[in-house]
């Protein structure tokens, strides 16, 4: 209504009006997909979902790149939050380092996260998938364009693997982008 009044008033002209309106619908269809996705995914038990978690494979961003025998582990924190550890290697005989964030999830389902590893920024994740014994679980970004398969074990059945894969493409990540982490 405001932006609109602005138009009125001449505030705002043809192509920024334009521009204004062609962006406001770009959001609003963004957030339409993220809530339609958001009401299939699983409820968690967060108590069960701490601890270690091997990343067996991703769609790497930046800072993962070039990492080897990465793995998460998630530590309950007194504030309610979660100290969410990432491990890695820059080569597989090399030292381990790591960096620390926190984490904390955004609803009671407790499938849907927020991480933070340099402040202010912070990153939404979510738990698309996660099986009966919390042995492997699904993790994806809203918009599906970065995801990890995470396992308690080092190694993961090739079945249960491409099983994974396809729970991911359901939810629609592009898992031909997926890359096998190195052990």
């Amino acid at each position: 209504m405001a932006i609109q009044n602005m138009a009125m008033r001449g505030k705002v002209k043809g192509a920024e009006w334009t521009a204004v309106l062609v962006l406001s619908m770009l959001l609003l269809g963004c957030t339409g997909a993220i809530r339609q996705e958001s009401a299939r995914l699983p409820t968690i038990d967060q108590q069960r979902f701490l601890g270690t978690w091997h990343i067996i494979a991703n769609i790497p961003y930046f800072p993962e790149k070039g990492k080897v025998a990465t793995r998460v582990e998630y530590v309950k924190r007194s504030d309610g939050r979660v100290d969410d550890l990432f491990y890695f290697r820059s080569e597989l005989n090399g030292p381990e380092h790591q960096w620390s964030g926190v984490a904390w999830p955004l609803d009671a389902s407790g499938a849907r996260w927020k991480a933070r590893f340099i402040w202010p920024f912070s990153t939404e994740f979510w738990v698309v998938g996660i099986d009966a014994g919390y042995e492997v679980a699904l993790i994806a970004t809203p918009d599906a364009k970065l995801a990890w398969v995470y396992a308690r074990q080092p190694q993961l059945d090739p079945a249960r693997y491409q099983a994974a894969l396809a729970q991911l493409r359901e939810f629609g990540v592009d898992t031909e982008a997926m890359m096998e982490i190195p052990r």
